[in-house]
């Protein structure tokens, strides 16, 4: 089997191994700053904490009694 004719040679094949790593870290870091910009500065931050005790105790004792429980799955999986 005939090597490709671009890496006949150990320096070649060296260099392709430090630079291509490095050119997808770089072209993968430019996609990332592109991304973070087209975010609007509007977004809020997701939490997936519990609110605060005192938000659940201005609810009131109706609103924390009308809570139910999520249904199953419908397909029955867990």
């Amino acid at each position: 089997m005939l090597p490709p004719p671009f890496a006949d040679y150990f320096l070649t094949g060296s260099l392709l191994t430090i630079v291509l790593p490095i050119a997808l870290l770089i072209s993968l870091a430019t996609w990332y700053v592109i991304a973070v910009r087209r975010v609007p500065s509007d977004t809020s931050a997701s939490s997936a904490t519990l609110p605060p005790p005192e938000v659940v105790e201005a609810a009131g004792p109706e609103a924390v009694a009308d809570v139910t429980p999520a249904d199953p799955p419908a397909d029955g999986q867990r």
